[in-house]
């Protein structure tokens, strides 16, 4: 299958999935949403693929003219214009829930090196994974309250992960967390030089690669076993949640100064 938004190579025993929106620092539309699930679906059923890596890329800032290293900057805002129905919104959600389904459902392990910025839908794409590394230009943030948004994914998924009090410390503040905060809160397992993450996950990918395939199964299905029910949650709540004045007036506010 062709991508336009995203980077699939293939290697020796693992795959490498890169996000390519450059136009929009990877910012996840609808678009994004189909093509990850689609290309994690396509190497899943790839039984040379033992192990696949999820990243983002540097591109050149078009105002700053800048190296900007990003994994993905969030959600493009300007998808969330027609959802102010409950209706739409209850279509939207599972939309956007396509490619974190794909990664918690399918069979083989996913790590996340996050390259740089990774707000919003990047930080939560992230967290889908497997295991999460990250270099030292990393950042992470849940900004969604900022527009009377709930960051659906961390606040049902995401509590296994990282407990309430970080759960509520990241998803109710909007901070920004660097690397090493990232590290001790355990959003990701470990932090590395930028030019030295990607070859550090592909050593990892590699080595997970080499092993059982029946017993990386069982190891991830038991691990996700309740991702559906918690999807399913989160599938509820969040039409209200985009229906409301204050979310749709964040959003026209947003639109507006475009």
């Amino acid at each position: 299958m062709g991508y336009s938004v995203l980077k699939v190579e293939k290697k020796e025993g693992y795959a490498i999935l890169t996000f390519d929106r450059p136009d929009k620092f990877n910012a996840a539309n609808a678009q994004i949403f189909s093509e990850l699930a689609a290309a994690v679906q396509e190497m899943d059923a790839d039984k040379e693929v033992g192990c696949m890596i999820l990243t983002g890329q540097t591109f050149t800032h078009p105002k700053k003219g800048t190296p900007y290293p990003v994994f993905s900057a969030g959600a493009d805002v300007e998808q969330f214009a027609s959802i102010g129905k409950t209706e739409a919104g209850f279509d939207f959600i599972k939309v956007c829930f396509e490619p974190f389904k794909a990664i918690e459902f399918c069979e083989t392990p996913i790590i996340a090196a996050v390259n740089g910025a990774a707000f919003g839908f990047g930080f939560e794409i992230s967290g889908t994974c497997d295991m999460c590394f990250c270099s030292k230009s990393a950042k992470f943030a849940l900004k969604e309250i900022n527009h009377g948004a709930v960051p659906a994914w961390t606040v049902t998924r995401g509590l296994e992960k990282l407990g309430k009090q970080v759960v509520a410390y990241l998803s109710m503040s909007a901070v920004e967390v660097d690397p090493e905060e990232a590290k001790r809160l355990g959003i990701v397992v470990d932090v590395f030089e930028d030019d030295e993450l990607l070859p550090k996950c592909e050593e990892i990918a590699k080595r997970i690669a080499a092993n059982s395939y029946m017993a990386k199964t069982f190891i991830k299905t038991t691990l996700n076993r309740k991702a559906m029910e918690e999807y399913q949650e989160a599938e509820r709540f969040m039409p209200a949640i985009f229906a409301t004045e204050f979310m749709q007036g964040a959003f026209a506010r947003f639109l507006k100064k475009k």
